[in-house]
């Protein structure tokens, strides 16, 4: 957690002073105001403003909430006397279409089908109401994929099993869209010889970059920095593969923590 001490002439100012040093913006950090600003007479006693700024630590929030979250929907599920047959697709299935039949959304189901050797289930809907789903960066897909995958793994969670919804091509449409930021972060990062950080995003869409530049692009690596809806990813050249030392045993720690981390985010 960063924290930093800043004076300005005023409290706006120091607080200002301090978000430009710790490169962060008012929503990212805790303010503590140690000294108001004091005038004085005559410019004798005149003193700044001091505040005392601490990063947010967003992850530890969002762990908190989640578990919370989790606890709730498994009570849920257990008074609503869901009881799974072993059938992991028509588990999946039925639960889609009772939450959906809740929520009064009506679809069809295009397509399903559950890939055992990755322990993931997929399913594409057609919905008038998909405007519900994807408003607002997906917020809705994403919460029901991750509804449903804590009640498909509720009973045992080393199954790990993922499930995978779509809706007017969405994840297609993604996809291509992340495929054409990482072109434009290779070729920022070959003409600047720097690191590229993508945009903060939802844990989904970070895996899909470390995938993606994975595989088409192994002369590079990534890793993820920031806490919560911060969280981005960072690319940057991967020196190992030219067998330079540049990159620090910090940075190859990082590299195998970050894909456990991402991999557990998106199995939850």
């Amino acid at each position: 957690m960063k924290e930093i001490r800043a004076e300005g002439k005023t409290i706006k100012d120091a607080i200002e002073n301090g978000l430009k040093e710790l490169n962060l913006t008012r929503e990212q950090v805790d303010v503590e105001v140690v000294r108001e600003e004091k005038k004085g007479l005559f410019g004798i006693g005149a003193h700044n403003a001091c505040v005392v700024l601490r990063e947010k630590i967003w992850g530890d929030e969002s762990k908190k909430e989640n578990k919370a979250e989790e606890k709730q929907i498994k009570l849920e599920i257990s008074s609503s006397g869901f009881k799974p047959t072993g059938n992991i697709l028509e588990d999946t299935k039925k639960l889609l279409t009772d939450i959906l039949a809740f929520s009064k959304i009506d679809f069809r189901i295009i397509s399903s089908s559950y890939n055992e050797a990755e322990k993931t289930v997929y399913i594409n809907i057609e919905t008038r109401d998909a405007g519900l789903l994807l408003y607002d960066g997906a917020r809705g897909l994403l919460s029901l994929q991750q509804f449903i995958s804590i009640v498909l793994n509720k009973d045992d969670n080393n199954k790990k099993i993922v499930f995978r919804l779509d809706t007017e091509d969405f994840w297609a449409k993604t996809e291509n869209r992340i495929k054409r930021d990482i072109e434009h972060a290779i070729e920022v990062i070959k003409r600047t010889k720097k690191s590229y950080g993508m945009k903060p995003m939802h844990s989904s869409f970070r895996k899909i970059i470390h995938d993606m530049v994975k595989n088409d692009y192994p002369e590079y690596t990534t890793f993820s920095t920031g806490h919560g809806k911060f969280r981005k990813v960072i690319i940057k050249p991967n020196f190992r593969r030219y067998g330079k030392s540049r990159q620090s045993l910090v940075d190859k720690k990082e590299d195998i923590k970050e894909e456990k981390v991402e991999s557990k985010e998106e199995n939850v």
